[in-house]
This record gives structure tokens, sequence and C-alpha cells, in this order.
């Protein structure tokens, strides 16, 4: 579905961050052990990687892993960023929704991929935004897809929120707001948070056929991790490893049609 350079320090108050994946380093104090459980046909996949042995396969409109929530995806009114690889197979028999991300709870964060916007999804075409909504309230901030977003590709999307804003990027392209709502405070209280779809949506998956989505390196941070939401973003080389404000990090490894989806303690 779906979806630089700043190697200086940010400003006074704030953490400085070496770009990408070099910044990953040192112990991991807020890495929550949560327990994810796959649901319709989601499994790890050793057909297509970005890095490690497997991927998160989704097969079907409904294939998801989903955990009961804590505040790595609450959000509430802090920053944050969340970083993933998403490969695509072809836009054929894919949903309207298009959903890749859910806090399902009232004003909860997630994020979309749309032909425009917060409508039509993959099987329309090849898609020109993506959407980030408050479930069930509002659709938020719209970005459009850069030219080097493709199928038959790892794709590199990154979201964050930075005092309120949000910016995106794909493939180290920042991406053009088209559509930008004010500050938004999501809810932060406890709820069912879920990787490839959405309560009340579809995902990333299929509606039938085989064009199936892989998604890999799922990283929830606590902070923002890009200082300039205006420049480029380096693209990562290598797999991210935690570091102190890593709430979440699937690597998605395991054996081919595996089950068992856990957190990175590395």
């Amino acid at each position: 579905m779906l979806f630089g350079l700043a190697t200086t320090a940010q400003t006074a108050g704030w953490q400085s961050y070496a770009p990408a994946n070099a910044r990953r380093t040192g112990t991991a104090s807020t890495n929550s052990s949560l327990s994810w459980s796959p649901t319709d046909s989601a499994v790890t996949s050793t057909t297509q990687y970005k890095f490690g042995t497997a991927s998160m396969r989704c097969t079907t409109v409904n294939s998801d892993i989903v955990s009961a929530s804590s505040t790595v995806a609450g959000f509430g009114t802090s920053d944050f960023t969340i970083e993933c690889w998403i490969w695509i197979d072809s836009l054929s028999n894919h949903s309207a929704s298009c959903d890749a991300f859910s806090h399902d709870t009232n004003t909860g964060m997630g994020f979309r991929l749309a032909q425009s916007y917060n409508t039509n999804g993959l099987s329309s075409g090849s898609p020109q935004y993506m959407n980030i909504f408050a479930r069930n309230t509002a659709d938020l901030d719209t970005f459009t897809l850069p030219s080097n977003w493709a199928t038959g590709q790892w794709n590199f999307v990154v979201i964050q929120r930075k005092s309120g804003s949000f910016a995106a990027w794909v493939n180290g392209t920042v991406l053009t707001k088209t559509n930008a709502s004010s500050s938004y405070n999501f809810s932060s209280g406890s709820a069912t948070m879920k990787i490839g779809t959405a309560d009340g949506g579809t995902g990333l998956g299929p509606t039938s056929g085989s064009n199936y989505v892989y998604i890999d390196e799922y990283c929830i941070s606590n902070t923002y991790r890009y200082s300039d939401p205006a420049a480029a973003i380096p693209v990562p080389t290598a797999a991210f490893t935690v570091d102190s404000y890593t709430t979440q990090l699937m690597h998605m490894d395991g054996s081919n049609g595996g089950t068992t989806f856990t957190n990175a303690t590395s």
C-alpha cells in the first residue's frame, strides 16, 4: 500500500540524531514486550524481505498482526515516528480503503494509501496520496506520493509528528502535503493496535488473488527522528537496531509461513 540529509544537532532541548539506522545504537530502555497475534493468514515469509530472513506477508485484505496497545500506540499529544519497509506485488485486486496501520480507539491514529483524498484504493490505479486519519473521527493530513514509489520493490516509508505537525517521506523523498489539518491530539487510551489493516476498514492485502503485500523492519519511536521536515532523509542500508527512543521494533524474521512475531532486542 502505500507509502536526508539531516546530520546536525537539533535545537537546544532536543536530542541530537545521526541519520537513519546509524543513530540506532545503545540500550533499549523503552522497547516494550507486547504480544502480537496474526489474523487472517498474516505470516512471516521468506519470499520477499528487505533485511534479515523474512518479512510479514499480508495475503488477504484482513491480514494483520494485532496487539493490546499501550502508550506506544496512543501517541496522545506527543511526538512520534513510524518507519517501515513495504513491498506491494501489484495494484490489482486491492480494496478501496487500504489502511496500513490503526490504533483502534476513537481518535486513535492511523494511515492509508488512496487514489484521492480518503477515497478509492489501490485497485483503482496507482495511488496518489498517503492519508493520516484519527480513527472514526477525522481525516487529517494528506501527502502526494513521489515518483520513486513503485510496486515490485521495497519502499521505505516514514511518518513523523513533531510539535503537532506531520511530515512524511517515501524512499528518502519528502512528501508534499496536499491537505493540511490543524494540530491534532490522538487518543492515548488503551486499545487494539494493528499493523497491516484497521478495524472498520480494510488493509494492505488483496481482496482476491495473490498480489501480496510484505512489511519489514517496522519501527515506532516516542520522539521525532528527523529534524528538518522539508529535507530529504537517508534511506537505511541495514536493519534497524533499538535505542532508548524505540517503543516497538519488529524485524519480522522467522521461517516461511511462521505465525510468531516478536519485538527486537537489538
